[in-house]
């Protein structure tokens, strides 16, 4: 029986094993070390936006409460929440914010309404319980808010 490599070298395709040129091995550490990050947060769950993240910079949100459940899925808006993390020094500062995720999806601060008000600050604390542990744990590095967020935080650094 014949295995992958067989077949694509028969189909005159370079061998797979030994290669002319070999692939590259990275060796920006910040690109190495944003990866790694990028794998260990995506674990946490669906909370961060890769796209909008940097070697140094993250992004996570959360649409907590949908406004109007009977619009069309393009145009709905949610009340939730952002946290914006950076890593400097090896340590992590984030910043959070409440609000509206609006219909042309932008992130928008805005006050959440009272009877919204306890669902979307339970779902940052647990979001914040998952990422301490995960920060400290996994990738070593401390946590700490950012220094405007510290005189109004509800959450605290682990």
């Amino acid at each position: 029986m014949k295995d992958l490599t067989d077949i694509f070298c028969e189909a005159g395709c370079p061998n797979l094993v030994e290669r002319e040129h070999p692939m590259p091995v990275p060796t920006d550490h910040n690109k190495i070390f944003f990866r790694k990050r990028i794998r260990v947060f995506n674990a946490i769950g669906p909370y961060l936006r890769e796209l909008q993240c940097q070697p140094e910079y993250f992004f996570f949100d959360c649409f907590t409460v949908c406004v109007d459940i009977t619009a069309e899925p393009e145009t709905r808006q949610f009340f939730g929440w952002w946290m914006e993390m950076t890593v400097t020094d090896d340590v992590c500062e984030y910043d959070y914010h409440f609000g509206l995720y609006n219909d042309k999806g932008i992130w928008q601060q805005k006050r959440i309404p009272a009877k919204f008000k306890q669902q979307v600050s339970n779902s940052l604390t647990k979001f914040y319980e998952k990422l301490s542990p995960c920060l400290q744990d996994k990738l070593a590095l401390p946590i700490k808010p950012s220094p405007v967020l510290a005189k109004s935080l509800i959450l605290s650094a682990a």
